[in-house]
């Protein structure tokens, strides 16, 4: 139900989001409104006319009463059924009711153009002297300086640093160019019955205690992730078993990769070629223990044994707490961890890339002094800059809230707010007018998105799942509440990401008006064989512009649907997800669908969802990269097992057999059509409903630091997550 603390907690959040707290105090609330509170129709469009969200506790708890006792005369309302309900595979999708031509061109079943801003004009970047200490304030802490643990918590593990790969993206544009490779390797070939590439190595590089970086360092961590079957962190796509067999050191500096089955260039050029390398040295005693459970098991043990025995392998490697001895190849290490207040990293005197010339085109042509050149450079280099470290450490400084950093880098502590994405329009707004400092927004291609179980019924019925996404009015939210600091999403590979993005997508609910999407959602729920208590259903009441809600809804064989939960981050963690979270708990209440949201920190959700796989429906989001696989990834059948990146449990054979293609196809033509087609079926079936996506907002302080460029897919954020700006950037 839509509680007391539920509402305080909407009304804080707004204050946070910078709605006007004049507004809230001169609206006059109307109990019988509660519900509504924020919600009115004026000539078909939604709107907010008061905030009424400062309800009276007296005005919660009899609406409350008046919600959940019958009137006289009335029936009592049947009991609650005591969830969960396992579910017996997926329902289909069943043909979305015509309500009116109208209605179904506003639910978004047509095509829509992409929206996606702008980039900026770069800017050339001249290096200055070496120094000093780059400063960054983040609301995140770090969950483990351990590799394998952090790498499912993306900001976290962004925050760590680099890890080379043999193939990487050139900073900006991302070409792809070698790093530990020496050269960019030669096409796969056939040898037997094995696909197979030598990679030379450059010999040149060291770990951070002066040993060689060697071949034995790729093949030790490509086993590893093999061995222990890792998922987290998108590292069983880097090392994806059903392609690559084995991987094995020829020599000192020469690796050679063998496929079994011939991997399309999505798993083979941006995945085993770019898997993060570790230090064997430092590692193989602390994976030798981990791999006791395996070796316990001896020769030819069941599929199912080993699975577990892998589960308990992982847990025992990501108990390992490095403290701070682990060498690294990248331009820094870790000095020291306090958690919960700072990070600091100090620059690697053996990183081999400093000192390296880097020229840059917009067309993706890429050039430096160590001799690489890729693509055709067309007339004058857009960006140019000197690869460091240019600074001596950088300190990452923990904070409770963006007020809390915000005010930090106003009073000169902090140079850059890191992991801001949702940086609120107030706070970005005041740092905007203040000369020291500069506010940059970039699109990016991460989503933000609500998963069902599809495990349990009712999420199991795409008929359900269509119905609450009609439900939730995204534009709503990120128009009126949010103030425009979001933009909606329906497709599951983001409009930013133009090359792969598809626009012949269905857009379900897409600018309807509350009276429509409650009739759209009745009617979608009706001819799936959906009732309500007492025979009625949910309609729009004209006159006082709100939803008069009938009783609780019923599943097509007359069960209660059960009391449901929806676990999103709390306030603290990101406003934006937990307010999502408050209103589609609203909107599902008032239609008979009993949910409520549980707001709690994110360590504490990942391991229901992901190991536990204990919800019904959860909100997170995914950073994702610029290869559609990920729709493999997300929504195989492989990946619904424990630690699976498919924690919600979709199966369909079907969308298994087209989005296999997406690993396998060898040009961008035939991938292209095959993520069109698997995008049609995602939202169709919608085992997510993507609500949003940020963009990145990044803010600094001018005076104090300078970057060789801030236009760039991702933002400066997604440029610290590839450890490529810790290196790049100038302290003043």
């Amino acid at each position: 139900m839509f509680t007391k603390s539920k509402l305080s907690y909407i009304f804080c959040t707004l204050v946070i989001l910078g709605l006007s707290i004049s507004a809230c105090v001169s609206a006059a609330p109307t109990p019988v409104k509660i519900i509504e509170t924020v919600v009115v129709e004026k000539e078909a469009k939604t709107v907010i006319e008061t905030v009424e969200v400062l309800v009276t506790p007296t005005a919660v708890e009899e609406q409350t009463m008046n919600e959940t006792e019958p009137a006289a005369g009335e029936e009592e309302p049947l009991p609650v059924s005591e969830g969960p309900f396992p579910a017996d595979g997926l329902l289909p999708c069943p043909p979305i009711p015509e309500i009116s031509e109208a209605s179904l061109q506003k639910a978004g079943l047509y095509l829509q153009p992409a929206r996606h801003p702008n980039l900026t004009d770069a800017m050339v970047y001249l290096p200055q002297e070496n120094g000093k200490v780059y400063r960054v304030g983040t609301y995140n802490d770090v969950m483990s300086t351990n590799f394998f643990a952090a790498a499912g918590n993306a900001l976290s593990s962004a925050m760590l640093p680099q890890r080379l790969r043999l193939l990487f993206g050139a900073p900006k544009y991302y070409t792809t160019i070698p790093q530990v490779a020496s050269e960019l390797p030669a096409p796969l070939e056939q040898e037997s019955d094995m696909w197979v590439v030598e990679v030379p190595m450059r010999d040149d590089i060291q770990w951070s205690d002066g040993t060689d970086l060697t071949a034995e360092d790729y093949v030790f961590t490509v086993n590893t992730i093999l061995d222990l079957n890792i998922f987290a962190g998108g590292l069983g796509s880097y090392v994806d078993p059903k392609f690559l067999d084995r991987v094995e050191a020829l020599d000192d500096h020469t690796v050679k990769i063998y496929y079994h089955t011939k991997p399309g260039y999505m798993r083979h050029e941006y995945s085993a070629l770019r898997a993060p390398i570790l230090s064997r040295a430092y590692w193989e005693p602390v994976v030798n223990e981990a791999m006791a459970p395996i070796e316990a098991l001896g020769e030819n043990p069941s599929q199912e044994d080993l699975e577990q025995a892998q589960i308990e392998a992982r847990e025992i490697l990501y108990a390992h707490d490095p403290e701070g001895e682990e060498p690294y190849a990248g331009g820094f290490t870790i000095e020291k961890w306090e958690p919960g207040a700072f990070l600091e990293l100090k620059a690697n005197p053996y990183y081999f890339e400093r000192g390296k010339e880097v020229q840059l085109w917009r067309n993706g042509a890429y050039k430096d002094s160590h001799g690489v050149e890729v693509g055709t450079a067309e007339g004058e280099p857009e960006v140019v800059l000197t690869v460091g470290p240019h600074v001596e450490s950088v300190i990452y400084s923990i904070y409770g809230s963006a007020d809390a950093a915000v005010l930090a880098m106003k009073k000169g502590d902090v140079d850059f707010l890191f992991g801001f994405d949702q940086l609120e329009r107030g706070l970005a707004d005041q740092i905007r007018t203040d000369p020291n400092f500069e506010v940059v927004d970039n699109p990016s291609i991460g989503m933000r998105y609500m998963s069902f179980n599809n495990r349990r019924r009712p999420m199991n019925d795409c008929a359900f799942r269509q119905a609450v996404a009609v439900l939730i009015d995204k534009e709503f939210i990120a128009d009126e509440i949010l103030q425009g600091s979001v933009t909606p999403l329906y497709g599951y590979v983001p409009e930013a990401n133009t090359l792969w993005y598809n626009e012949d997508i269905s857009r379900l609910g897409e600018n309807l008006t509350r009276a429509e999407r409650t009739a759209l959602a009745a009617a979608i729920l009706k001819g799936a064989g959906y009732t309500w208590e007492g025979g009625g259903e949910p309609t729009w009441d004209e006159e006082n512009r709100s939803v008069v809600p009938a009783g609780g809804l019923l599943m097509p064989d007359g069960t209660p649907v059960p009391d449901l939960t929806l676990l999103s981050p709390g306030p603290g963690y990101d406003p934006m997800r937990s307010t999502f979270a408050i209103w589609i708990e609203n909107w599902l209440n008032e239609f008979g669908i009993p949910l409520e949201a549980e707001l709690e920190g994110f360590n504490e959700m990942v391991p229901k969802i992901f190991i536990d796989q204990d919800f019904d429906m959860y909100i997170l989001g995914w950073g994702l990269w610029e290869t559609p696989d990920y729709l493999y990834d997300f929504f195989a059948s492989e990946y619904t097992v424990i630690d699976g990146d498919n924690a919600g449990g979709y199966v369909n054979p079907d969308y298994d057999e087209l989005a296999y293609q997406l690993l396998t196809c060898e040009n961008f033509q035939d991938c292209k059509q095959i993520s069109d087609q698997a995008q049609v079926v995602l939202t169709t079936e919608l085992p997510y409903v993507i609500l949003f996506d940020t963009g990145r907002t990044d803010a600094f302080r001018r005076d104090s630091v300078e970057y060789p460029y801030t236009d760039v897919l991702g933002g400066l954020l997604e440029e610290h997550g590839n450890g490529l700006m810790q290196s790049l950037v100038e302290v003043k």
